[in-house]
């Protein structure tokens, strides 16, 4: 597993090279989302994103959750940082720094290097993973359940994770799906649950944190964060009508 690897790799060198080679093309694609840019090994962004990569791997623990959503959040941190430091020393261009919170004045005569600005920074679109995860905890909210609450409730070993794939794959299971109830419920539908998966009571119990943020998830408008949980849309891919 992916979060194992990285502990590993900690404190060996060679280890860690290995995996930021095999990850590579990973976090070409990770950055070209966070940056809305096609980006190759030749551009700056790129040495930007591996070296934050490297730098999430030497402080992530499990306490953080699962390591690319860290690696993620680190990395656009950083991205940010190139970004607004190019745009305070070129003297070819002039941003204001309200465009690197997303308020731009349409009738700026340079509006449109304003908004340039504001699409490298990562807070030009709803559906950049900061907004993501904005309106991810509002919703949680509503579920007494906080963002960063998960980073304690999420599942860690293959096994446990497997049987939490196949809960949430339970929320997507006609007839009929259970999303629209646990909305209007803001319960976990475990009696349900657990009839269309056969997991044992104490899991859905234990993970009902996880298990009510993954369903929201995948079944919102969080395009991001879903990547995320690639392990839990391999497991529900083939239920028609979703995703």
């Amino acid at each position: 597993m992916v979060n194992e690897d990285v502990i590993a790799a900690q404190h060996n060198i060679e280890e860690k090279n290995a995996f930021l080679q095999k990850e590579q093309m990973h976090i070409l694609r990770l950055a070209s989302r966070i940056t809305h840019r096609s980006l190759t090994l030749s551009d700056e962004e790129w040495s930007v994103a591996l070296r934050a990569v490297s730098d999430a791997m030497d402080s992530y623990d499990e306490s953080k959750g699962d390591f690319w959503p860290y690696a993620a959040l680190v990395m656009s941190s950083r991205l940010k940082d190139m970004y607004r430091s190019e745009a305070r020393h070129s003297p070819e261009i002039s941003v204001r720094p309200e465009a690197f919170d997303g308020d731009v004045d349409e009738e700026d005569p340079d509006y449109l290097t304003q908004c340039e600005v504001q699409q490298h920074a990562g807070v030009m679109t709803d559906t950049s993973l900061r907004e993501e995860i904005e309106a991810l905890q509002q919703e949680l909210a509503c579920f007494g359940i906080s963002f960063f609450d998960l980073a304690e409730c999420s599942p860690k070993a293959g096994k446990t994770r497997t049987s939490c794939a196949m809960l949430v794959k339970a929320f997507f299971t006609p007839p009929p799906p259970l999303v629209e109830g646990l909305r209007k419920t803001k319960a976990l539908p475990v009696k349900e649950l657990l009839k269309r998966s056969r997991i044992s009571r104490k899991i859905a119990d234990r993970y009902r944190k996880y298990l009510i943020t993954s369903a929201l998830i995948l079944d919102g408008d969080y395009p991001e964060l879903a990547d995320y949980l690639g392990y839990i849309k391999k497991e529900i891919r083939s239920e028609e009508g979703r995703l």
